[in-house]
C-alpha cells in the first residue's frame, strides 16, 4: 500500500470519522484506511470520509485511532502532502518506520478481501448463548454457591 494525500485535509477527515473520544473504558477503536482507485476512504465505525489522493499501490489498512493521529503530529510541520507506504516491515513516512510488530496495525493487500471493521465481528455459530436468568429462590442450589 503506497499513497500521498493532502496533509491538512487527511487531519480534518480523521477528526471528523474518529471515535476515539468517545470510547469505553479500555477499548481503543480502529480506523480503516482504504487506498483504492485515486481515492482515500478513512472511516470507523461511525462514518467516513472519501477524498482525492494519489495512489500507487492499493491496500487497506487498519490502526489504532490514537497511534494513527501521534504519527501525524510528528511530521514536519511545513509539510503539506505526506507519503505513506506500508510494507512487510510496516508502516512508513517521511523517515519514520512503525513496526508491524509494536504496534496495532493490520494490512490487507487486496482491498476486495478486507473487512469493513476490526476485528471483523463473529459468524453466529462462533457466539456463545446468553445465559438464562434463573427465577430467585428460598434456598441457594449447589450452582448458585
Amino acid at each position: 500500500m503506497f499513497f500521498v494525500v493532502d496533509k491538512p485535509r487527511f487531519q480534518r477527515m480523521i477528526s471528523i470519522v474518529r471515535e476515539d473520544d468517545t470510547r469505553q473504558e479500555g477499548e481503543t477503536p480502529f480506523l480503516r484506511i482504504a487506498a483504492v482507485g485515486n481515492e482515500l476512504t478513512v472511516s470507523s465505525s461511525t462514518g467516513s470520509a472519501t477524498f482525492p489522493a494519489t495512489v500507487y499501490e492499493e491496500g487497506v489498512l487498519f490502526i489504532r485511532t490514537t497511534t494513527f493521529r501521534r504519527v501525524l503530529r510528528m511530521t514536519p510541520v511545513k509539510e503539506k502532502f505526506l507519503a505513506f507506504q506500508v510494507t512487510t516491515e510496516g508502516l512508513r513516512f517521511c523517515d519514520v518506520l512503525f513496526r508491524f510488530d509494536g504496534s496495532d496495525m493490520i494490512l490487507f493487500l487486496k482491498p476486495s478481501q478486507a473487512p469493513m471493521t476490526w476485528p471483523p465481528p463473529l459468524p453466529e455459530i462462533e457466539k456463545s448463548p446468553e445465559k438464562k436468568k434463573k427465577e430467585p429462590t428460598l434456598f441457594p442450589t449447589d450452582e448458585e454457591t
